[in-house]
Parts: structure tokens; C-alpha cells; sequence
């Protein structure tokens, strides 16, 4: 019966996939937080905060990602770049209207990005590059709650 329970419970997931959005997860800014009571793999930062906004329910961000080295880090001490010109989870395909035109992407729950750092002095060099702007990962947290 035990053997049971337990494959119910992983044959409905995909650790390849991230739970809100279903797009692959991202080796440099994998995402684990607390959503619906159980611990979730998210693609990034930004589509775990949107769960928030998009499910009404709390959230808690437990493990970010660097993305210089992919090693796990403690949100209370990271640094984020929000809104650079790097999206790991940024659509290659343009989405066509009816008329067979381009058409604008208006809300996408992964962007603006958030790349995460353990250092802000790493933080500040990928913006120098990149763009964006260099908060600590509690700051970029918050404005999600609001």
C-alpha cells in the first residue's frame, strides 16, 4: 500500500518541468518554493513570485539558484538583477494573431527576470553587462506580496 501512495504521488510530477508555467527547468535559476503546502520546482524566481499573484495563495521561496555557478543558495541572503536583457525562460516562437501578424506578448509570469546571485558585487557586474537592477532577493520578494 505504501509502494502505491508513493508512486501516486511522483507519477503526477515532472522534475523537468517547473510546476506553474510547465516550461523546463533552468539549470542557473531552478527555484524551489513552498506553494499549496508542498515543496515545488519552479524555472525561476519571477515565475515563482507570479504564483502568488496568480494562485491568491502564499508563497515561500526556499532555494535560488546562482546562475554564475548553479549551486544552491538561502534567498535571505541573495541578491537578484531584476529586468535584465538575460530571460531564461524567454519564448523563442512569436505568438501570431489571426490574420497571421505578430503579435505582442503582454504578460509573461517569468518576466521581468530574476537572476540570482550570491554576491551583490556579482550582481553588479552581470547588470554592468546585462541591465537591470540589483536589489537583494527579499526586496524583489516583497513587491510581489503588495
Amino acid at each position: 500500500m505504501l509502494g502505491y501512495a508513493g508512486w501516486r504521488t511522483f507519477s503526477y510530477s515532472n522534475a523537468d518541468e517547473c510546476y506553474a508555467c510547465k516550461r523546463p527547468i533552468h539549470a542557473h535559476s531552478k527555484t524551489v518554493a513552498v506553494a499549496n503546502g508542498h515543496a515545488r520546482l519552479f524555472c525561476c524566481p519571477a515565475c515563482a513570485l507570479s504564483q502568488h499573484e496568480q494562485a491568491g495563495k502564499p508563497i515561500q521561496v526556499t532555494q535560488l539558484t546562482s546562475f554564475l555557478n548553479g549551486k544552491a543558495l538561502a534567498p535571505e541572503n541573495a541578491y537578484v538583477v531584476r529586468g535584465s536583457s538575460v530571460n531564461m525562460c524567454e519564448r523563442t516562437h512569436e505568438l501570431i494573431e489571426d490574420d497571421k501578424r505578430s503579435a505582442d506578448l503582454r504578460y509573461d509570469r517569468c518576466a521581468p527576470s530574476l537572476i540570482a546571485f550570491a554576491q551583490r558585487g556579482e550582481a553588479l557586474a552581470f547588470a554592468r553587462e546585462h541591465g537591470g537592477e540589483v536589489v537583494a532577493f527579499r526586496e524583489a520578494a516583497a513587491a510581489f506580496v503588495k
